[in-house]
């Protein structure tokens, strides 16, 4: 699925929700930019310090409660490595079909 396509999609479901805040769609946002620089694989390996650094979000607390509700409303997959020199690896998922 195109970049434009997912962030459409994206948008459509965060539409009226009470649940996505402005962080989510920068979180969200940043994870399409990381997705599209490693010639779009799925899934796909970036760290928390540059997700965090592309979406402003300075806080763990709130970089964590997003990617929560990110899992929990089945935009994406995270499994996090825990590892300090590997990063994580997310999943994007066809979410267009909750819409």
């Amino acid at each position: 699925m195109e970049m434009v396509e997912m962030l459409t999609n994206f948008l459509k479901l965060v539409s009226g929700s009470k649940v996505f805040r402005q962080s989510h769609l920068s979180l969200f946002t940043a994870i399409l930019l990381s997705h599209s620089h490693t010639a779009p694989k799925n899934p796909f390996r970036v760290s928390r310090r540059e997700l965090m650094k592309n979406s402003a979000i300075r806080s763990y607390a709130t970089y964590h409660k997003c990617m929560v509700d990110l899992i929990e409303n089945g935009v994406l997959e995270y499994e996090p490595s825990y590892h300090p020199k590997l990063a994580s690896r997310i999943r994007l998922l066809d979410f267009a079909k909750k819409l």
